[in-house]
């Protein structure tokens, strides 16, 4: 199966309404793919931009070519302010990762999207593919290897296999699930296959 990488930079966001009565905007970003709890990472707290916070920093997933292609999978960018007693929602991005790849595999330029939930907050990002690597298949793994490995989630037709952080609350895998492994692995990348849960072919 053919996969890349993809990493998204958070630059910056600009104009963003200050949801604090009192005291500092400490901005940060939460990063996920469809909102799964799974997937998500985020950027540090901005501590001295405010409204007008910067991070530069870099967020990296790898997924299959196939969920590249694949319509109605977004990345899901939620801006919050960091608080002592809850962090308090500023506004979010959802940018189909289908749209990043039709622009080009790297960007040449930010790219500035307009933040839901604001007036006029825009958040900046940079993005850029790797070169295709291939990925193996296994399908006779037994449950305990596919632990080892990761699981599955199955998220509007993508299966996800993630790093397993907790063995206790990972789901039981039945010995026919189709894992896929990566030489080398990292131990934080999180994969992304589009192709049919029920598939035996990559």
């Amino acid at each position: 199966m053919d996969c890349r990488k993809l990493e998204i930079t958070l630059v910056s966001a600009n104009n963003l309404p200050n949801v604090r009565s009192f005291g500092q905007m400490k901005v940060f970003a939460k990063v996920s793919i469809e909102g799964e709890s799974k997937t998500s990472k985020k950027t540090p707290a901005d501590m001295v931009g405010e409204t007008n916070p910067r991070w530069n920093f870099p967020i990296e997933y790898r997924i299959s070519d196939s969920a590249v292609q694949k319509s109605g999978i977004s990345l899901s960018i939620k801006l919050f302010c960091r608080s002592t007693f809850a962090d308090k929602y500023v506004g979010e991005v959802n940018i189909p990762i289908k749209s990043l790849f039709d622009k080009g595999i790297k960007a040449d330029k930010i790219l500035s999207y307009r933040v839901d939930g604001t007036s006029n907050g825009r958040l900046n990002i940079l993005y850029s593919f790797g070169e295709k690597f291939l990925v193996r298949n296994d399908s006779n793994l037994d449950w305990k290897s596919a632990l080892e490995v990761g699981f599955l989630v199955l998220l509007g037709g993508v299966i996800l296999l993630l790093e397993d952080d907790d063995d206790d609350d990972a789901p039981a895998l039945p010995s026919s699930s189709n894992v896929h492994i990566v030489d080398g692995d990292d131990e934080d990348d999180i994969f992304y296959d589009a192709r049919d849960m029920n598939s035996s072919t990559c």
